[in-house]
């Protein structure tokens, strides 16, 4: 019989720990908005190298220049982005890269969705996230040119450590390439307390792979 119990409390706090690691995304319910992002190179031991970072600095909750990440508890969300006038576009010829040009999206909500898993135990954040790449397919047909605007879907994952999570912020860093590091706080966005417009913000130059800059 004592065996049997032994068993029984064990198994029961087996389910206990899971039940509460399955539940561990539910700290991020909610609505965040960023704060502070860092983009900096890491040396071979892990740590910023000062000279190459680059700071940009958003008002949480603004309602025009804001960066809003919005988690729902069905491990699905959204990104709004409200701080671009501008979005950069890829020209392509015979498949390569062969200029940048600009679509201008004044007062445009760029929302990219994304759906999301985290776990305390490795404090690591997944979020997977779908957004259209837009590009332009540039022919030479004799002495004429044309740029073709074209759209695809584009799908990434991205694994962001957790150095922080409370209930009123959290931040992460995602090494979006080999030495290049993306490190941002968020703060959680009172709907009793909006916040005041602040000027506009210097927009964050695309660097592929990166939450923020991936467009």
């Amino acid at each position: 019989m004592k065996r049997i119990l032994l068993f029984f409390a064990a198994l029961v706090t087996v389910i206990c720990c899971t039940s509460c690691q399955g539940e561990d995304y539910l700290a991020f319910v909610g609505t965040w908005g960023a704060d502070r992002i860092d983009y900096y190179n890491i040396d071979y031991a892990g740590a910023p190298i000062e000279d190459s970072r680059t700071t940009f600095f958003f008002t949480p909750g603004d309602p025009e220049n804001g960066i809003d990440l919005i988690f729902r508890n069905d491990r699905s969300g959204e990104m709004r982005d409200r701080s671009r006038d501008t979005l950069d576009v890829l020209v392509y010829e015979d498949g390569v890269v062969v200029d940048t040009t600009a679509i201008y999206c004044l007062d445009t909500v760029v929302v990219t969705k994304f759906t999301y898993s985290y776990h305390n135990d490795d404090a690591l954040l997944y979020m997977n996230m779908e957004s259209t790449f837009r590009y332009y397919d540039r022919t030479t047909s004799g002495e004429t040119t044309e740029d073709k605007l074209e759209e695809v879907i584009r799908r990434y994952t991205y694994k962001m450590h957790i150095d922080l999570l409370t209930d009123e912020s959290f931040i992460y860093e995602n090494e979006y390439k080999p030495n290049y590091v993306e490190r941002a706080r968020l703060i959680r966005i009172s709907e009793d307390a909006p916040a005041k417009r602040a000027p506009k913000p210097v927009a964050i130059p695309r660097k592929p792979g990166s939450l923020f800059g991936n467009y």
